[in-house]
């Protein structure tokens, strides 16, 4: 074999290489797996021998760290994307949450709101309000009024909601007792 067959052929295999992990850095899928802050990826498309999608190995769940942290669970299913910035998948790849699917849809009724939702309750900010809801009850701040939506309201585990009773009540001006 001459010195340009050989160049050619090594230029061949660096340039596979390349694409192969070019082809490798970002996946989409969905989590399979769950270990603390540590995922499996389910990665499509499924492989043409077996029809089962690609597994991936445990890696590491996104999360944000510095002035502010925040530790944003997932779960089964979820779609997320994984990131293999030198192309190989491995010890060095990143599990980050992806876009809103059909299957997770976007939880803000606008664009412009900021939501965060997770096991029926949720926070949203909106310009100039805040609304925190879960359970069937909610309290919104806006305007400079706080309007709550609940079955009872409690104080220091005394009843001071719609429902709430006063003793020491007397005709005229003088003061009630505190509620019951």
């Amino acid at each position: 074999m001459d010195d340009v067959t050989r160049a050619i052929m090594n230029l061949s295999s660096r340039i596979e290489d390349i694409s192969r992990r070019q082809a490798a850095m970002i996946l989409s899928g969905k989590v399979a797996a769950i270990d603390g802050n540590r995922v499996r990826l389910e990665l499509g498309p499924a492989d043409e021998a077996t029809g089962k999608p690609f597994l991936s190995p445990w890696v590491q769940l996104q999360d944000a760290a510095g002035a502010t942290g925040t530790n944003l669970p997932v779960k089964v299913g979820d779609p997320m994307r994984l990131l293999s910035p030198n192309g190989e998948i491995g010890s060095a790849s990143l599990a980050v949450r992806d876009s809103h699917t059909k299957d997770a849809p976007n939880p803000a009724e606008q664009n412009s709101d900021f939501v965060i939702a997770y096991g029926g309750g949720s926070i949203v900010m909106r310009d100039g309000e805040v609304v925190l809801s879960g359970g069937g009850a909610s309290v919104r701040l806006s305007g400079g009024d706080i309007d709550l939506l609940s079955g009872n309201l409690r104080h220091n585990q005394k009843n001071v909601g719609d429902t709430h009773k006063h003793g020491g009540v007397k005709p005229g001006g003088s003061n009630t007792d505190e509620p019951v």
